[in-house]
């Protein structure tokens, strides 16, 4: 697939798609087409005339799409996905699965990243935390990225990845190809492939190609056990995952390592995350502000009478708009 073949595929999408400002577009139906734009950091879906007349111009750009990956779907293939040569991927799903028209999602790799003055200047972190961020890099602390969906995790896990002096070697690894870690001993894996290595696998085995920071995908299965085994062990690493609240980040790393049925009780599975997770940040999609903001940061200090002992270091001010120090210092700066 080469770039002029899938503009060729996008046909009457493809102004659309060559729109550097554009960093998602979702066609639900031939008459209703969304898209998510990059630059203003507000993750909100926005309505855009459909250049589709019909269903069936929808499903020959499907089918286009998917032909250059070699891909055929039919009644017994319903999902196909692919990735276009710049690393954006596409999803698609057909009839009778999709219950109305042929779908799909196109998420784009942004051609200009959100870089950390472009997050002070939007407001989604503030210049204090900013400063902190890179003295917890700098002190090597393990750091978990959390939050809800659209909320920013990747772009906040990318610019802390970049805050690792540029000496020390930093390995991605990851389900799906998808951070864009700008720094120059940055070494990229994927899980998958024709071998189907699996991602719990490949943490483990990048754990031993010397890395000074281990950086790991999103966590949304067993892998979560393999990586946080990685970390306590003493490797230095950040990973991110999907939650609704500090709280609910840590009952759901508990349910993700039950997943990996390994036979640890869950009392042994909290003391594994307060030896493996230092730092959590959680960000979200703040309504009355309508951009993504990072709402807490907080120490996991560690575990007493099988209950989490976090140390709160700063929270979003709703009425200010603003992150702010509780003016409690983190246990490594003490």
């Amino acid at each position: 697939m080469n770039e002029q073949d899938l503009i060729n595929a996008l046909g009457p999408l493809a102004p659309l798609y060559s729109d550097p400002t554009v960093q998602e577009i979702m066609v639900d139906a031939h008459d209703r087409v969304s898209i998510v734009r990059h630059l203003d950091y507000t993750g909100k879906l926005e309505d855009v005339a459909s250049p589709f007349k019909s269903p069936e111009e929808v499903r020959a750009v499907i089918d286009a799409i998917l032909a250059l990956g070699g891909i055929t779907l039919g009644p017994d293939k319903t999902i196909g996905e692919t990735r276009f040569p710049d690393g954006s991927r596409f999803l698609t799903v057909l009839p009778p699965n999709a219950l109305d028209e042929p779908c799909f999602v196109i998420r784009r790799f942004p051609t200009q990243p959100i870089t950390w003055d472009m997050l002070l200047e939007f407001g989604a972190v503030s210049r204090e935390a900013y400063e902190f961020f890179q003295g917890a890099i700098r002190a090597k602390v393990n750091i978990l990225v959390a939050g809800g969906t659209g909320s920013g995790k990747t772009t906040l896990a990318n610019r802390l990845a970049e805050l690792v002096p540029p000496d020390e070697r930093v390995i991605v690894v990851e389900e799906v190809y998808e951070m864009q870690v700008r720094h120059p001993r940055c070494l990229h894996l994927e899980a998958g492939g024709p071998a189907n290595v699996s991602y719990g696998e490949l943490v483990v085995k990048a754990s031993c190609m010397r890395p000074d920071w281990l950086i790991v995908g999103e966590l949304y299965g067993p892998e979560a056990m393999h990586a946080l085994r990685v970390m306590s062990h003493g490797h230095t690493g950040l990973a991110t995952m999907h939650a609704n609240s500090v709280e609910d980040t840590l009952a759901e790393l508990e349910a993700l390592c039950l997943m990996a049925n390994m036979g640890l009780g869950l009392g042994e599975i909290r003391r594994l995350i307060a030896s493996a997770i230092r730092l959590i940040t959680y960000q979200e999609f703040v309504p009355s502000r309508q951009s993504r903001r990072i709402t807490a940061i907080v120490e996991l200090c560690s575990v007493e009478n099988d209950r989490y002992v976090l140390r709160p270091l700063f929270r979003y001010n709703a009425e200010k708009d603003k992150l702010e120090a509780t003016g409690v210092k983190p246990t490594w700066e003490s």
